[in-house]
Order: C-alpha cells, then structure tokens, then sequence
C-alpha cells in the first residue's frame, strides 16, 4: 500500500472515490509534479485533494481527472459524434477565451460555452487552482 493510499484513507475514510484512487495511482507511477503539470494545477492541490483537505471545490479537479485518466469517451456534437475526453477538455480550456485565429476556434468556442460540460466546470471553478 502506498503511502499516498494511506493519507487518502484517513482524509477520505474506508471509501475513497474512485478519482482520487487514479489520482494515487498517477502519482505513484511518475511523481505528484509531473501529474500536477499534465492536470494543469499546482502539486498543493493535489496534495489537497488526495488528502480530502482542499478548501475549493473539487468537481473542478475531478473533472479534470476523469478526463485525463480516465478517458471516458464523450458525445460532441460539434465535432460530429464521440471523442476522448482529453480532446473535449482541451476544447472547453480554450473556450474560456475567444481566439478568432481560426473558424474551427470560434466554432468550438461557442459550441463549448453551449454545453452543459463547460458550464459544469464553470460552476465548479476556483481562481486559485
């Protein structure tokens, strides 16, 4: 058992959600700054939430988990059926900002702005992430 799994467990209790076990799993594989780099958050969040202190909220950073590691395919209508949810995180990344370099930008950004996984994680956002 990883010492990772064992602060989970007296952060978490007995059941500890399955995002945070990748999360883990990640982390023990290559190390918590490299897993933070790849989900785009600091190494303390992600501390944080392995330990089920992070004062936030964290439907951000399961989200953002889930579709990094756990690559659940997602229906997008805008690219015309179902991608990996890497790809979809991406899109919804970049439509907190428009960029009109490109038409495939603007499309995206709006056909982003439009889903309801964009507003989840809007929602769910925190500025010190």
């Amino acid at each position: 058992m990883s010492n990772r799994l064992i602060i989970a467990q007296d952060g978490w209790g007995e059941i500890i959600p399955d995002w945070i076990e990748v999360l883990i799993r990640e982390c023990d594989q290559t190390s918590q700054n490299r897993v933070a780099k790849r989900l785009d958050l600091s190494a303390a969040v992600v501390s944080q939430s392995i330990r089920n202190s992070y004062a936030g909220n964290l439907s951000r950073i399961e989200s953002t988990v889930r579709d990094t590691y756990m690559n659940a395919p997602v229906d997008c209508p805008a690219l015309g059926g179902k991608v990996e949810s890497p790809t979809c995180l991406k899109w919804r990344r970049r439509a907190d900002k428009l960029e009109s370099s490109s038409p495939m930008r603007v499309m995206m950004f709006n056909a982003c702005r439009a889903c309801p996984r964009y507003r989840s994680q809007a929602e769910g956002d925190d500025d010190d992430v």
